[in-house]
């Protein structure tokens, strides 16, 4: 049973089967024997067993950080997606492969290798993470027509209505930004000035810088420092000097992974004593940080594990915690249906009577109906929908909310959709 925490280059690639090889065929996992997890069908469903892909041997890729500072994080996405594998097999389905490639946390060579080395097994389906490897590899996947979805970077900002990618998350800080804005003017009306600390991830950073500026300014609120960190970094102590002495009434941070933790344990002896939105949660971070985590907020799509906001999203958590013995996170909430949605395009494209592993017959049934069954939002008798911009390939609709993060767990204070869109406080 794997447990939370990082792990050595040697444990990951024997747990994970990095490089070319495939981690055993069909549903590395078993459900557990108390389990219901037939009872996924009527969230998911219909299931038409004539078109279930009962047996078929499919490879699915996986581009993840399996080494490397980020290695955590390829190990949760990786249980969401083995977790998945063992229940789609106990529906009915597929006995899916899964391909690991390892993208080092961020390393483009390291996503251009791996979109290649897909595209040449040839596998018509991927889960790519870090925005297809910051972007490194979205030439190879139109090249081969690899269907990918990225479920722990979204499309961003930078990789937006490219041939075959599409981002399966809302893109952070950008799509909760309006719903912040919106959060500070209803609930924190003294805040007046803003400093801003993000990744730098080169050209496109601008257009990140853009949209905090634009979002914010449009709100009557001024927008200050606007600090630029590198990705994996570990000490923010000049960073956080130059906004102390930019005086702010709130800080946002666009920082993700353990970078998070790192940040926030040092800014709270700052004495900058302000708050501090964030665009993302890990209990990785939540650990590094420690108490200083507590009162941070939270602004994205947030999966909150203990309390599921439906029904299947509660035997995912019930079967998550049984498998690896720790609550799921946002990642492995995210993989464990980005999994889902790649059974759910193999089915449609049986049922026209085609081949499900050709990418280019995955991409025109998603093309056909871009929304899926989702564990976010709806209701605890209704699965939540998750559902795609043809246009722009990130999501469309997918409930966000402003949370506060008191005695290990997140508190909602607002709800609302992409781009502030229904938004109602908590």
């Amino acid at each position: 049973m794997i447990r939370q925490g990082n792990l050595d280059r040697k444990t990951m690639l024997q747990l994970l089967g990095a490089g070319s090889a495939a981690v055993a065929g069909g549903a590395p996992l078993l459900a557990s024997a108390d389990s219901d997890v037939s009872q996924i069908a009527k969230y998911i469903g219909p299931i038409d067993e004539a078109h279930a892909a009962k047996g078929l041997a499919y490879d699915l890729g996986a581009t993840l950080p399996l080494t490397g500072y980020a290695a955590y994080y390829g190990q949760v996405m990786s249980q969401g997606m083995k977790l998945a594998a063992s229940h789609i097999a106990a529906l009915g389905g597929p006995n899916l492969n899964i391909i690991y490639k390892d993208d080092k946390g961020g390393d483009p060579q390291a996503g251009v290798t791996a979109a290649r080395e897909l595209g040449l097994a040839p596998v018509g389906a991927m889960l790519a993470s870090y925005v297809a490897d910051l972007g490194a590899m979205v030439p190879g996947i139109a090249q081969y027509k690899i269907f990918t979805l990225d479920g722990g970077g979204g499309v961003g900002v930078f990789e937006q209505s490219k041939p075959y990618f599409y981002g399966s998350i809302a893109i952070t800080p950008n799509d909760a930004l309006p719903g912040v804005a919106k959060y500070i003017r209803e609930k924190l009306p003294s805040v007046k000035r803003i400093s801003s600390v993000g990744w730098d991830i080169g050209p496109a950073t601008q257009l990140v810088t853009n949209q905090i500026k634009s979002t914010f300014s449009g709100s009557g609120l001024t927008i200050g420092a606007i600090e630029l960190t590198k990705i994996g970094q570990t000490d923010y102590a000049n960073t956080i000097q130059k906004v102390k002495e930019d005086k702010p009434d709130l800080v946002i941070l666009s920082i993700y992974g353990d970078d998070t933790g790192y940040f926030i344990k040092q800014y709270a002896t700052s004495g900058i004593n302000k708050p501090l939105f964030i665009f993302t949660h890990t209990a990785g971070a939540a650990k590094i940080a420690g108490p200083a985590y507590d009162g941070v907020y939270l602004a994205f799509d947030f999966f909150d594990a203990q309390n599921p906001p439906n029904g299947w999203a509660k035997i995912f958590v019930d079967e998550y915690q049984k498998a690896y013995n720790v609550a799921p996170d946002y990642y492995a909430a995210n993989y464990y249906e980005d999994t889902f949605v790649i059974w759910d395009l193999i089915r449609r494209v049986l049922a026209k009577g085609g081949n499900p592993k050709d990418g280019e017959q995955l991409d025109k049934a998603f093309r056909l109906q871009p929304w899926f069954p989702s564990l976010y939002g709806g209701s605890p008798g209704k699965a939540g929908t998750l559902s795609f911009d043809l246009e722009t390939h990130d999501v469309k609709r997918r409930q966000m909310t402003v949370s506060v993060w008191k005695n290990q767990k997140a508190r909602p204070l607002a709800y609302f959709n992409i781009n502030g869109a229904d938004f109602r406080i908590a």
